[in-house]
């Protein structure tokens, strides 16, 4: 199954379009899902494409993260509780190694117009 969103938006305007769009899903009897890709285009105000960098240096291609923050509580008297889940999930980047850029390691830019 395939969402798109699009157009030019604010990223709290798109979380806000995401948000409001779980009534499809609720009314499509859909409760919940395997996996799901994000695929967007950074860009500044205007619309022009970003290129983001790491604190080192490298461009970031990507993120992978283990999925939400969820409290013991919630599982507290069902057998489903566990400890680990009180730590917030992980995100972890996906990069490129740059060639001729000229920033060097000390470059912690967040990110440059592309």
């Amino acid at each position: 199954m395939k969402g798109t969103y699009r157009d030019l938006m604010s990223v709290d305007d798109f979380f806000q379009a995401l948000f409001q769009d779980r009534e499809f899903f609720r009314e499509h009897g859909i409760t919940h899902i395997r996996s799901a890709s994000l695929y967007f285009t950074p860009c500044d105000p205007s619309g022009k494409a970003l290129t983001i960098y790491d604190r080192q240096g490298g461009q970031v291609d990507g993120y992978q993260t283990a999925g939400c923050y969820h409290s013991a509580a919630d599982g507290y008297g069902n057998g489903n509780g566990n400890a680990g889940d009180l730590e917030p999930k992980t995100v972890r980047l996906t990069t490129t190694s740059i060639r001729g850029r000229g920033g060097g390691k000390g470059d912690t830019r967040p990110c440059k117009p592309g």
